[in-house]
């Protein structure tokens, strides 16, 4: 039903603005094939996270509290394919270590954001922490000159594919018959 909606109007845009593009959907869409593997990876990553901040807590470091989004959108996600791959266990071990890295992550971001003038703020999401850290890492290493650079590059490897020619035609790519 959502992807009955959105397409269609998703097509306006793709034609005008952005040719030859895909639709692409959230994670949530995967939440009605596997109710009990959603309902199991949020608890479990929610479990995660709470140990997380123990051990945190325990370690002296700053606290990260558990925020139910997060563990609910991509803890269930990793419910779902843990149920996918390696059944109840998987759902159970995948999900409850999406907690941890939920708990863990945006700890290790802190102080990165922190020597970019933003102290004492964080994402609460593990994409943001992973790339924010791998950047602030290189900015350490490259000064302020290598983060721009950094950026610059990605800003490239996110446009070029855009210019270059493909020989196949894209998944899920509707053709018109005026083309």
């Amino acid at each position: 039903m959502i992807l009955a909606d959105l397409i269609p109007a998703f097509q306006g845009i793709a034609t005008k603005i952005i040719p030859n593009s895909v639709p692409a959907v959230d994670c949530a869409v995967f939440f009605p094939y596997a109710q009990t593997a959603v309902i199991i990876g949020f608890v479990c990553s929610f479990a995660g996270g709470i140990v997380g901040m123990f051990i945190l807590g325990a370690a002296g470091a700053v606290l990260i509290i558990p925020g139910l989004v997060p563990h609910f959108f991509t803890g269930a996600t990793a419910g779902i394919y843990g149920n996918a791959t390696g059944g109840r266990r998987g759902a159970i071990v995948g999900s409850f270590v999406n907690g941890l890295a939920l708990a863990f992550l945006p700890a290790l971001l802190l102080p990165v954001l922190g020597n970019l003038g933003f102290s004492n703020t964080t994402f609460g999401d593990t994409d943001f922490a992973v790339l924010g850290i791998l950047i602030g890492q290189a900015g350490e290493a490259l000064n302020v000159a290598g983060i721009y650079a950094i950026v610059a590059l990605l800003v490239l490897v996110l446009f070029i594919p855009n210019f270059v020619k493909t020989k196949s035609v894209t998944l899920n790519h509707i053709v018109d018959d005026e083309e």
